[in-house]
């Protein structure tokens, strides 16, 4: 790839040599030659230049380096969705064959679109389809009648239930199970009533389903249960980290943010944009609002309104969560001195 299709790509501008041919994106401490473009928008990485022997780089605009450092310099004025872009640009993606291995197992009624991969000892069931340009690694699992959109990637391990529908451009990583049945069992788990000696836990069955909007992206580890009787939905855009645990019945909206290691509970609802950052819990039947924000670590126990922060255990806005930290870290002096108006009060009474 040339500089100068570099440039174009990050709409940035190239001052020198747009002839360079790139074969590596790297940090300046790892470049090894001309053909390495050395990417240096933070501070310490600008500060290695000095002895890169890349002859390419691409620095912020706001920390130019001096003329004739280098043969090209490609200037930009906003580092992370440029370094987006040039991760894409760079990334060749999971080795894979086109075509399908032939120690997978594909149904007969199975359809498969053109140009996909399916490798080896996947397992693709009865009556699902795949879409065009789809790769499906090794031992990957599809259950019967799926939908799986265009240009989607399942990486290994991946297991995907029957009846779940996937959109176009997802991305599940290894090991996550998309359509498992939802934890769900009578009497009523919150219910002390119904935990005497005695009692019989007895299965609810997940009849439902599970739908995953285009351009979803799901972490390694991560596991989404189908619904009781509806839909357990993903919406367009979203992006779940490792680890994350999606309950039964759930709905999650558009281009939200789940960090790792979130649990949330069944039947919650969260609106558009939601961030939801690393270890929050959230508890059953919760409504989490348009554009909200929860702090790592944190216990959402009620409702959070739209474009709210909130923080703590449990979760409270974020200010108040603050103020209640700050408070116990005074209570022990407010004690002592409380104790000392006590002693002094009792020595008056007893005057």
């Amino acid at each position: 790839m040339l500089t100068q299709d570099i440039a174009k790509a990050l709409a940035a501008r190239l001052d020198g040599d747009g002839t360079i041919e790139i074969e590596r994106l790297v940090h300046p401490a790892q470049a090894r030659g001309p053909a390495d473009l050395a990417l240096a928008v933070s501070a310490g990485a600008a500060a290695l230049l000095a002895n890169c022997p890349a002859q390419a780089v691409v620095v912020s605009a706001s920390r130019p380096v001096p003329p004739g450092s280098f043969r090209a310099v490609i200037a930009i004025d906003e580092g992370r969705m440029a370094l987006a872009t040039l991760t894409a640009l760079f990334d060749p993606g999971p080795v894979r064959d086109k075509g399908v291995h032939p120690t997978a197992v594909v149904a007969a009624d199975a359809v498969l679109g053109e140009g996909i991969s399916v490798g080896a000892y996947a397992v693709i069931g009865a009556g699902s389809r795949i879409g065009a340009g789809t790769s499906i690694l090794p031992q990957v699992t599809v259950g019967a009648n799926v939908s799986i959109g265009a240009d989607c990637m399942l990486h290994a391990g991946v297991r995907i239930g029957d009846r779940v529908i996937v959109g176009d451009r997802v991305i599940i990583h290894a090991n996550a199970v998309v359509g498992s049945d939802g934890f769900s069992f009578a009497p009523d788990l919150n219910s002390p009533e119904g935990f005497k000696p005695g009692v019989k836990v007895t299965r609810v069955h997940s009849l439902g389903n599970v739908e995953i909007g285009d351009d979803v992206e799901i972490g390694a580890c991560t596991t989404i249960d189908r619904s009781t009787l509806e839909v357990t939905r993903i919406g367009r855009g979203t992006k779940i980290d490792n680890h994350v645990h999606i309950g039964h019945n759930v709905t999650i909206g558009e281009s939200c943010i789940l960090c790792g290691m979130v649990g949330i509970a069944g039947s919650v609802t969260i609106g558009d944009r939601v961030r939801l950052a690393g270890g929050v819990g959230v508890g059953d039947h919760v409504t989490i609002g348009d554009e909200a924000a929860v702090a790592a670590g944190s216990g959402v126990a009620t409702n959070v309104p739209a474009r709210t922060f909130v923080s703590g255990y449990p979760a409270l806005p974020h200010q108040r969560s603050l103020e209640n930290f700050q408070y116990l870290g005074r209570a022990k002096r407010l004690h002592a001195k409380v104790d000392e108006i006590a002693a002094r009060l009792a020595l008056l009474e007893k005057k």
